[in-house]
C-alpha cells in the first residue's frame, strides 16, 4: 500500500555466490537494461551492513545465503519489475525478479482494481515474477543478528585469542632464554676463574 513499507527476501546459494556483491536493480523493459538502485558494501566482508540509497536498503546475509531489500514510504513512481542480481565483475547474475506494485486504496487493498499498474509491466506478462503485499516490518524483525555478524564476532574473538596466545608464547620463550643465558653465564664464569687459578699456581713453581 502506498506509504507503506515493504521488504523483499532473495535467498540465494551462499557457496555458489561466496565473495560476490549484491545488487538491487530496476529493469527497463522486457529485455533493457536493469538500473541498478542501490549495491551492498563494496568489502564483501561488511556486507551485512544496510546500505541506503534514498529510500531503498539493501543488506546481505552471505552466510545464511538471504539477501534483504527494504523499501520505505512506497509510491506509486515506485511500482515496476525489480532483480535481484548477485554481481562478479562486469557479468550480474538475477538472483530473483520482483514485480512491486503499489495500492492506491489503502482501505480496498485486496480489491485488483486498486492497483497501481505501470505502463511498462505490460511487456512482462510472460516474465516469470513473484508478487509481494506489504506489511508491517516491526512484524518482521528478527530477534536474532544475521549469520554474517555472528561469523564477523567469531572472527575477532579467534584472532584476539590467537594474539594472545603468540604473546604467551613469546614471552615464555624469552624468559627461557633469559634463563639459559644466565645458566650457561654462572658455568663459563667458574670456568675461568678455575683456568686462572691453574695457569698462576704453575707460574709460581
Amino acid at each position: 500500500m502506498a506509504g507503506r513499507s515493504l521488504r523483499v527476501f532473495c535467498p540465494y546459494n551462499s557457496l555458489k555466490h561466496w565473495g560476490r556483491r549484491k545488487a538491487w536493480c530496476r529493469q527497463l523493459g522486457e529485455e533493457g537494461l536493469c538500473q541498478q538502485v542501490v549495491s551492498t558494501h563494496p568489502s564483501w566482508l561488511l556486507s551485512f551492513l544496510k546500505r541506503w540509497n534514498g529510500s531503498t536498503a539493501i543488506t546481505d546475509d552471505a552466510l545464511g545465503g538471504t539477501l534483504t531489500i527494504t523499501l520505505r514510504n512506497l509510491q506509486a513512481h515506485d511500482a515496476g519489475l525489480y532483480q535481484c542480481q548477485s554481481l562478479r565483475g562486469s557479468e550480474a547474475d538475477t538472483l530473483r525478479k520482483v514485480l512491486v506494485e503499489v495500492l492506491a486504496d489503502p482501505l480496498d487493498y485486496q480489491d485488483p482494481g486498486d492497483l497501481w499498474i505501470p505502463e511498462e509491466s505490460e511487456n512482462f506478462e510472460g516474465t516469470q515474477v513473484e508478487h509481494s503485499i506489504s506489511r508491517s516490518l516491526s512484524d518482521e524483525e528478527s530477534p536474532f543478528p544475521p549469520t554474517s555478524i555472528l561469523f564477523l564476532l567469531a572472527c575477532i574473538f579467534l584472532s584476539k585469542l590467537l594474539a594472545a596466545s603468540a604473546l604467551w608464547a613469546a614471552a615464555w620463550h624469552g624468559q627461557k632464554r633469559r634463563r639459559w643465558l644466565q645458566t650457561s653465564g654462572l658455568d663459563c664464569g667458574h670456568d675461568s676463574g678455575y683456568q686462572l687459578q691453574t695457569l698462576t699456581g704453575l707460574r709460581d713453581t
